[in-house]
């Protein structure tokens, strides 16, 4: 039996994506967030409403009730879901943090291959919007 509540999909091609993902496994002793690869066939079949470009422009994380976040709104959801972690996500909840941290998180995002690179070669045109993009 599962016990996860949260499900948080991110981009298993990116070097960056994978890495933080493996951090927060780390910190995830009470298996609260299941953790999917947005390119995976079991992702796309269970949350078919984020859409193929949705999903590479940003990391979502799905709340029990249904609730999406995006982006660095999904990043702090995640950080105040793990108590190891929480204090950073209580420190993305001061004023002004996500006005500084939504851009932030849209740059590295958009330029994640770039900076960090790839796991595996992209050849199936999952990684094309972020070429376009640079």
């Amino acid at each position: 039996m599962s016990t996860y509540q949260y499900a948080l999909l991110f981009d298993g091609k990116c070097r960056i994506c994978s890495s933080q993902v493996e951090t927060i496994a780390a910190y995830n002793d009470d298996g609260l967030i299941e953790l999917l690869d947005m390119n995976s066939a079991e992702a796309r079949k269970r949350f078919p409403q984020v859409t193929p470009a949705m999903a590479q422009r940003e990391l979502h994380l799905v709340a029990p009730d249904g609730t999406f976040y995006q982006g660095a709104d999904a990043v702090r959801e995640t950080l105040l879901r793990l108590p190891s972690l929480r204090g950073l996500g209580e420190l993305m909840r001061l004023p002004g943090a996500m006005f500084l941290a939504r851009p932030l998180y849209a740059w590295v995002a958009a330029n994640r291959y770039a900076i960090g690179g790839r796991n595996e070669e992209c050849t199936d045109g999952t990684c094309q919007p972020y070429r376009s993009q640079s």
